[in-house]
Formats: C-alpha cells, structure tokens, sequence
C-alpha cells in the first residue's frame, strides 16, 4: 500500500487531497510526511504575508503581488498544473492581461 494509501485510509479518502509529492512515496517510507488541513495552510501563507508586508511593504503594488502569491498557492494546491493566467482567470474578475498589467513598467 502506497502512503498516500495509506494517509487516506487512515483519515479518510472523503477528506484528503493527497499532492504529488507524497502520492509518489510508496511503502518504505524514510522521511517524515506532514499533513496540513488547507485551513492551516492558508493561515501559514498569509500569516508569512502579513509578517513581511508589515516590515517591508511599501507600496500598494506590493501588498498586491504578495496577494497573488497567496491566491496562486492556494490555487495550486487543488489545480498543480495552472498556469498564472488560470489562477487569475480563478481568483480576479478581471482578464489576465488587464492583472498582469498592474505590473507593467517595473
């Protein structure tokens, strides 16, 4: 049984969204395997945000980029193959090149 097999097995397949990282580890498991809710995980990215944009965020600009980092994080953990245009066309109302514009000139 794989530990993907098993983590789901143990929790619960109904629950559990296993990555490919750790759906790729088999039996003879050597390292240790965490498991995070998304609940922990979008508090952990966020709180990162929050930490740096309190001490180094200058600008609006900034505040928005790390916010796309954020949304594309959450996105990829349900959809690994996006590509930035899709997570935008996911998490903005606005087009892709109208966001990727935001950031035109740097």
């Amino acid at each position: 049984m794989t530990m993907a097999q098993e983590i789901a097995r143990a929790i619960g397949s109904d629950v559990i969204n296993v990555g490919e990282y750790a759906a790729g580890l088999a039996g003879d498991v050597h390292e240790q395997v965490y498991v995070w809710t998304r609940e922990d995980i979008s508090k952990a990215v966020n709180s990162g945000v929050d930490l740096v944009a309190d001490e180094l965020a200058k600008s609006e600009r900034d505040t928005d980029l790390m916010n796309m980092v954020v949304n594309a994080v959450m996105t990829l953990l349900d959809n690994p193959h996006y590509t930035l245009d899709e997570v935008i066309q996911e998490c903005y109302d606005e087009d892709p090149e109208e966001v990727r514009a935001w950031w035109a000139g740097w």
